[in-house]
């Protein structure tokens, strides 16, 4: 049997996965009747399949809402994903004992002695990993589409887009030396700067949020996409007819939502964070899928719920509910249950039922029917509500 091994972080350390390539089947070829009780069993089976796991009726109910997180063998092994204001609580901790230690001390001294603590190597290189995983994940992804989706033109320009965005992570401090809050704060966040440099920064307190490499992967999929979402494109000034499939599809099913104030691009618009949602669950897919060999169970469930887990309604640091940004960002429930939960791959990999209906409704690069006018939005500036082309998660 071939076994190919890949190499995930978990817990600190590598963990070598083992992916199966083929099946073992001795018992499935070599050409012997089968026994009477292993045909009623067969047919046992048939009549009455296994029950689906609840998380396939409602992911958003089953993760935000209902899921206890596992412990034992039932855990996700590469770790859970805290609330953001753990994780600010963890790097707030770092500062105000380096600030008791050392009263004497220049901000930038500080600085320099926080971007030390908090950005180990040992927690930048996950980091790092997944998101050298997540980007070959997406040139694969544009690679992959057949010619009438994207010409050989248009792969070499979205690519090169995604090639271009670079991971900017301290020490030293002076990588954020124009955003030093960035240190304590969980924010993660693809920009465009003013020069045109496209990059990905990481808040200090995101490294204590998630262990999960699942969580990881689903957020550098997410900030990544926002490199060649559809108003990132257009800004660049080109123009691609399977973005506009892709639109549409949002636009009909619901996954943006439409208004009178709405401005495609510009104000009120959910363009651009669906996207980024659809990129980061295409990439999850596969991350699932590529370990779903090693994990089993609960194991699996976890780690697919916490792919997506902070994305659920959250407390802030007073336990009053955040205050969610519906006009720039689709709601949870949309996000969780729509974008992530409908995916056919990742509904294969937790065997939920995956009708055929469900996998032609579920938007793709190839997805048909052109949108009704009445859905159509006035085009705005693409610069519009961010700031330098910011976009987070």
């Amino acid at each position: 049997m071939l076994v190919a091994g890949l190499l995930i972080w978990g817990f600190g350390v590598p963990l070598v996965l083992h992916l199966r390539t083929h099946h073992d089947s001795a018992n499935e070829s070599d050409g012997l009747p089968r026994s009477p009780a292993s045909l009623v069993n067969s047919s046992i089976l048939q009549e009455f399949p296994a029950p689906e796991l609840p998380i396939c009726h409602d992911f958003y109910n089953y993760i935000c809402k209902h899921h206890e997180l596992s412990k034992g063998d039932g855990r996700d092994p590469t770790g859970i994903v805290h609330p953001d204001v753990e994780g600010e609580r963890i790097a707030d901790g770092f500062l105000k004992n380096i600030i008791e230690k050392h009263p004497d001390w220049t901000s930038d001294q500080v600085d320099e002695e926080l971007v030390k603590e908090v950005y180990t190597p040992e927690r930048t290189a996950r980091v790092q990993a997944a998101y050298r995983w997540v980007q070959n994940r997406i040139v694969h992804l544009i690679e992959s589409q057949p010619e009438h989706v994207f010409t050989s033109r248009e792969k070499r320009e979205i690519v090169a887009r995604v090639k271009k965005t670079e991971l900017q992570l301290p020490p030293p401090a002076s990588n954020y030396a124009d955003e030093p809050d960035l240190f304590t704060r969980n924010d993660v966040f693809y920009e465009r700067t003013p020069e045109g440099q496209m990059r990905m920064r990481i808040g200090g307190a995101y490294l204590f949020t998630a262990k999960s490499w699942f969580n990881i992967i689903f957020t550098m999929g997410h900030e990544l996409g926002h490199s060649i979402d559809p108003c990132e494109i257009r800004q660049a000034r080109l123009s691609y007819p399977a973005y506009d499939r892709l639109t549409a599809c949002f636009l009909r099913t619901g996954l943006v939502q439409t208004s009178n104030t709405r401005s495609e691009c510009g104000e009120n618009d959910q363009l651009s964070e669906t996207f980024a949602d659809w990129i980061g669950t295409q990439v999850s897919a596969e991350a699932l899928k590529t370990f779903s060999n090693e994990f089993h169970g609960a194991q699996l469930i976890n780690a697919t719920a916490n792919s997506v887990r902070d994305l659920c309604e959250q407390d802030d640091q007073d336990n009053e509910p955040e205050e969610l940004d519906t006009s720039t960002h689709p709601s949870p429930k949309v996000r969780i249950e729509k974008i992530f939960g409908d995916q056919p791959g990742i509904r294969s990999v937790l065997g939920c039922a995956v009708p055929e209906k469900s996998v032609s409704q579920y938007c793709s690069f190839e997805s048909q029917n052109p949108l009704p006018n009445a859905l159509k939005g006035p085009m705005g500036n693409p610069a519009n509500g961010l700031t330098n082309g910011k976009t987070s998660l």
